[in-house]
């Protein structure tokens, strides 16, 4: 199908419901948000509508309903793909090593599988996932067959975005050409297959209520909270919240001090190592192990906080130090 810029195509409608200035525009329902990223999907818009929609969005905010219809759209893409828990990171650090990756060794020691999917760099001076998880036994999968072949395997996987679409990419590297982040950027950390619990950062602590919500409209099971640089990363030195969709009151997980001396003030592959191997970073295996628990909490709804920070810390005096050389 080509579309020209001569007249009116389906997306054009969508366009409209956003830009009719400030009395008549309004939020789109959740089927109309389903139909537009349906059409953005297969390529139905031109690049004129993509960036008025993106902005639109953006400066408006997404309503709950937008998000849960983006989201459904996006359901097939996953083509057959599941695992215990979904992780999307797309952030990157650049004032942190990610710690992360650490606890998500933990938590396949747990017994619990990990489809992370991602981005590569789209952002200077920041380091991505995609730059150094296979030193941690995270191998990139190739394709959606490698994807489930992994996590059948090795519990765990990582698989970049433009697998799960061409255009996803492309799409969050318009905070470039807009100079604003899009809504792409909110919903790749909410997609999920069906009947897989996710974990999802949020920049802002207020947009954790906006996730839970969308989250309720599709019937996903989550945990959503402000991580560490924008990933999901707890940071030690102040109190988290964490928002759980199963529990209706919000978790709060303490910080252990104000401010840890000499710890690392920018990605660091060697100080990960460093941690998992001989326990040298204090702030590293506190946000190790906090992102650990959260976790374990989202999967053993009976735990509560300092149960799951047992379990997770019990993860680590067991784990294999050996794992990465």
């Amino acid at each position: 199908m080509i579309i020209t810029n001569t007249e009116h195509n389906e997306f054009t409608q969508y366009v409209r419901i956003l830009a009719r200035g400030r009395n008549a525009s309004r939020d789109m329902s959740q089927e109309e948000a389903k139909h537009a990223m349906t059409l953005l999907l297969e390529g139905k818009a031109l690049p004129e509508q993509l960036g008025a929609f993106f902005m639109l969005m953006r400066v408006k905010e997404e309503s709950p309903e937008e998000l849960a219809g983006f989201a459904q759209a996006c359901t097939p893409l996953w083509k057959g793909l599941s695992a215990d828990i979904i992780w999307p990171s797309y952030a990157g650090k650049r004032r942190q090593p990610l710690w992360y990756l650490l606890s998500m060794q933990l938590i396949k020691d747990a017994g619990y599988s990990i489809l992370m999917h991602g981005a590569h760099s789209h952002t200077a001076d920041r380091q991505f996932s995609a730059d150094i998880c296979e030193d941690f036994g995270i191998k990139i999968a190739a394709s959606h067959q490698q994807a489930a072949a992994l996590i059948a395997q090795e519990k765990i996987a990582y698989l970049p975005c433009n697998l799960l679409h061409e255009e996803f990419q492309n799409w969050l590297m318009t905070k470039h050409t807009l100079g604003l982040r899009s809504p792409i950027n909110t919903l790749l950390r909410l997609i999920a297959p069906n009947n897989c619990a996710g974990v999802q950062s949020v920049f802002h602590p207020n947009y954790g209520k906006t996730h839970q919500a969308a989250c309720a409209l599709i019937g996903k099971e989550a945990l959503i909270m402000k991580g560490e640089g924008g990933e999901f990363e707890i940071n030690p030195e102040r109190t988290t919240q964490c928002i759980f969709t199963h529990r209706d009151d919000i978790e709060k997980i303490p910080g252990i001090q104000p401010h840890f001396e000499g710890k690392h003030t920018e990605p660091n592959k060697q100080a990960l190592l460093d941690c998992w191997q001989n326990e040298v970073d204090e702030y590293g295996y506190h946000a190790t192990l906090r992102t650990t628990a959260a976790v374990l909490m989202l999967k053993d709804k009976v735990l509560d906080f300092p149960q799951a920070l047992v379990k997770a810390t019990d993860l680590w005096n067991k784990r294999n130090k050996s794992a990465f050389n």
